[in-house]
């Protein structure tokens, strides 16, 4: 992964002619079975606990994400706007709803994931999930340090055998943070998700900023490599869209986000199908407001940044919430162009401290928007918001295009299955590859930070090598003359 740079003052100019939506993003599925079925070895008063704990991350593991559909919203994804930029409409998930969604929400003074430098001790981890030091097997791919998921899976076998449920609760939640929220390496919890789950477990730290960052800086990775695999929260990210797309009035009163998911008529395309129905969506057929959606105020910015700068395990990313104003219940204005873009930034490509700091000390003055800033909740456009969108010029709808075959059905049926067969194939060993690849393009990033630091400090040496050897003449000579005004003192007399 490589540092993503974006210009802001570009940040309102659309580039018609991009290519984005023909561009090859990867989501790879993960089903979670047994992991689920080890969960339920809890008791409901076990179970009632973990939830109260962690939020609601543990229905996560019900939730079976249709791959497609990411693959195809991935390549709406506006770099400069840190949106989704359908033809008809932005869309972009905001803090209030994954929030809501994971029953984790973002409040005032909030506690949130800060990276410090570097990731948490093992030992510490180890602690956590009731091991010893040398007792945590640890494997390491490329460039990437962490357990596996087989690893994980047995020790919550052992302990919940043993018994052993305050343990086991916590390495159930180390590996939902490393698999589904914060995955990166497939079947691997990672340093990375160890380090927002271990500053949840000690200090409260909310994950919710962090998973967006981890979602915006991969998709924005993805675009500048044009393609790849997308490496964040597609559960999430998969809850959010389906719940705009087709929720209406299916989820009833008073619903759940994930446990009344499935009342949610979603639909099945394959990726072609899923970028028609993108293209399509109109304003006035999506669900602005998700149904378990409550408006209590937005936070528009932090600090003296203009947006909101997202720290996350692996980068900072800001994102700019008054682009997206009808899902949070508010009227949408055209936003102020300032705020548009913002910092983006992989750990470990640049000398970035200052501006972590900065990030940080920003998180301790969260700016809050209300009714009384925003007026009441009116899901609407402004006039002046529909032509700012209309100016920016974004691409029209790909028009659907005409396919004549004259075959037989049956051979149809042969092509499209042996078809199927090799792309299954080639899409295994293509994201094995990729893992492989980007494992190595981080390892290379680092080592050349690494490089430039290393020289950057012999020239320093280098410098003070020559100040040392001045400083040493300049005694040197000093010393001599000192030297010589002695001697010549104490010949003064015999020469009288």
């Amino acid at each position: 992964m490589e540092e993503v740079q974006i210009n802001t003052s570009q940040a309102t100019k659309c580039n018609a002619t991009e290519t984005r939506r023909n561009i090859r993003i990867v989501v790879v599925g993960n089903e979670f079975e047994k992991i689920d079925e080890l969960s339920r070895l809890m008791s409901k008063e076990d179970r009632d606990a973990f939830n109260r704990r962690y939020g609601r991350i543990l229905d996560l593991l019900a939730i079976r994400v249709k791959t497609k559909s990411l693959s195809a919203l991935a390549q709406f994804w506006n770099t400069d706007l840190r949106c989704f930029e359908l033809p008809n409409l932005d869309m972009v998930p905001t803090i209030e709803e994954y929030g809501l969604m994971v029953r984790l929400p973002v409040k005032e003074k909030e506690v949130v994931y800060q990276y410090k430098g570097r990731y948490v001790d093992e030992k510490k981890i180890a602690k956590l999930i009731g091991l010893l030091p040398n007792q945590l097997k640890f494997e390491k791919r490329g460039s990437i340090l962490g357990l596996r998921r087989t690893f994980l899976e047995d020790r919550l076998k052992v302990l919940a055998e043993q018994g052993h449920w305050k343990h086991f609760k916590i390495t159930l939640a180390l590996t939902i943070y490393g698999l589904i929220l914060f995955p990166f390496t497939s079947d691997m919890v990672d340093q990375a998700a160890m380090d927002v789950f271990f500053q949840f477990e000690e200090n409260g730290a909310n994950p919710v900023p962090a998973i967006l960052a981890d979602t915006f800086l991969s998709m924005m990775v993805c675009h500048q490599k044009k393609g790849g695999s997308l490496r964040c929260c597609s559960h999430m990210l998969y809850v959010w869209i389906m719940t705009h797309l087709y929720a209406r009035h299916t989820m009833g009163p008073s619903p759940d986000p994930l446990r009344d998911f499935d009342s949610v008529p979603t639909k099945d395309f394959d990726a072609r199908g899923w970028n028609e129905e993108f293209s399509h969506t109109k304003d006035n057929q999506i669900t602005w407001v998700c149904p378990w959606y409550h408006f209590e105020g937005v936070i528009i910015s932090c600090g003296n940044f203009p947006n909101i700068p997202l720290m996350g395990p692996r980068g900072c990313v800001a994102y700019t919430p008054s682009i997206v104003l009808r899902q949070l219940k508010c009227t949408q204005i055209k936003p102020v162009e300032e705020p548009l873009g913002g910092v983006s930034f992989l750990y470990g490509t640049d000398d970035v401290g200052l501006l972590i700091e900065e990030i940080k000390s920003a998180w301790g003055d969260i700016k809050w928007k209300g009714e009384k800033e925003l007026g009441k909740t009116r899901v609407i456009a402004s006039p002046e918001y529909k032509e700012w969108r209309k100016a920016r010029g974004v691409p029209p709808p790909t028009p659907m295009e005409a396919v004549h075959n004259e075959a037989s059905p049956a051979t149809l049926s042969q092509i499209i299955t042996t078809m199927t067969s090799e792309a299954e194939r080639m899409k295994a060993q293509m994201t094995f590859m990729e893992e492989k690849a980007d494992a190595a393009d981080l390892r290379i990033t680092i080592l050349e930070a690494q490089c430039r630091k290393k020289d950057k400090e012999i020239k320093d040496l280098q410098n003070d090598c020559e100040k040392a050897c001045a400083d040493a003449d300049q005694a040197r000579n000093v010393k001599k003359g000192q030297e010589r005004e002695k001697k010549e003192k104490k010949i003064a007399p015999q020469l009288k």
